[in-house]
């Protein structure tokens, strides 16, 4: 037995105690000696029995679980906290509604153990959890869409995604943490990818890994996926302003301003398209899929179409099986670039939940 493990499982909380009971238990049930990681739960000032729930665990599961609490400061404050109390020189974030497969902990050391490089970081794959089946929306979500990078091996630094995501403690300790600041839109910003822009400055890569496996389990309705879309999008500028590649603002899908679209234009024209995944190293793709959008998604078809639609299929079985993914995505992208628009005149927001999972 050795007293150091050898990753440290950063699991930010807010809020969630019954999420996170279930959360604590999959990595109880990891195939992985219970020696050889630890898990700290980082909380943002929960109100609801978090604590409880925590000592409770602690005392009960076969894994060693450590807690911190802090004043209620958001994802990049949560997270730094978490990554400073870890002992292990491997650490993993997570999120509390994060379930992990019991092979995912495995998978993500053996990743590091074939690339032992200090810059080198591994990203799991996420998936909607099955069990989410209480409405038409919950099972047609899919915020994370990992199918995307399926063939790849390496991805861009700016998808350091706080949600399955391990690194060498000391590089980003030498490095940089996630930034505490928050743009208009408040607590709801784009630190992960912030920071993935600026450790990737620093020689970050990052590996996907798609056999570190886990379930996205979280219960949240259309209108507020859509009003934390819009919040994100009141922040797209400041994350522009602190990650200045282009390839960030195509990535994103975001026009409207003169900057926006050279973002676009030099981006596409450097050679070999750095940086760019998928359907956005093709510009007839692209303006394809953004014409597309701008006819489908606008200010007449998503209140007037598109979002009745989507309420009233919550109520008709008929309506509900003519619904797809790509109707919610398409409301949520509009949601999301409307809060790009108005970014200059929101007045400063108000939100104070912890949104690291988000």
């Amino acid at each position: 037995m050795t007293d150091t493990p050898r990753i440290s499982v950063v699991v930010t909380t807010y809020n969630r105690a019954d999420t996170l009971r279930e959360t604590l238990a999959c990595l109880a049930r990891q195939d992985l000696a219970p020696t050889e990681f630890e898990v700290v739960v980082a909380d943002d000032e929960s109100p609801d029995n978090t604590p409880d729930v925590v000592s409770e665990l602690s005392a009960t599961l076969p894994i060693r679980i450590r807690s911190i609490r802090h004043p209620n400061r958001g994802p990049g404050y949560t997270q730094n906290r978490g990554i400073e109390a870890a002992s292990a020189p491997l650490v993993l974030l997570i999120a509390d509604d994060i379930w992990l497969k019991p092979q995912a902990l495995r998978a993500h050391l053996e990743s590091h153990d074939c690339h032992p490089e200090p810059e080198v970081a591994v990203l799991g794959r996420v998936v909607q959890s099955p069990r989410l089946t209480d409405t038409v929306f919950l099972r047609m979500h899919n915020p994370f869409r990992f199918e995307q990078f399926d063939g790849l091996e390496w991805l861009p630094g700016y998808l350091f995604w706080a949600c399955n995501i391990s690194f060498k403690r000391a590089f980003m300790l030498t490095h940089g943490m996630f930034r505490e600041d928050h743009g208009p839109g408040g607590l709801i910003t784009h630190e992960d990818a912030e920071l993935g822009h600026r450790l990737g400055r620093r020689g970050l890569r990052i590996r996907y890994q798609p056999a570190a496996l886990a379930e996205h389990y979280h219960h949240e309705t259309l209108d507020h996926v859509l009003n934390r879309a819009y919040q994100r999008g009141l922040n797209f500028r400041w994350l522009r302003t602190h990650a200045s590649a282009p390839e960030i603002t195509v990535r994103y899908h975001v026009l409207g301003r003169w900057t926006y679209l050279a973002d676009h234009g030099h981006a596409l024209r450097q050679p070999g398209r750095p940086g760019l995944i998928g359907v956005d190293r093709n510009p007839l793709k692209l303006v394809g899929l953004y014409a597309a959008r701008a006819i489908m998604f606008n200010c007449l078809t998503v209140p007037g179409l598109w979002l009745p639609l989507a309420r009233a299929a919550e109520r008709n079985h008929k309506l509900a099986r003519l619904m797809r993914p790509w109707m919610y995505r398409g409301m949520v992208n509009w949601h999301f670039n409307r809060g790009c628009a108005e970014d200059r005149a929101a007045p400063p927001a108000v939100e104070t939940r912890h949104a690291a999972a988000e």
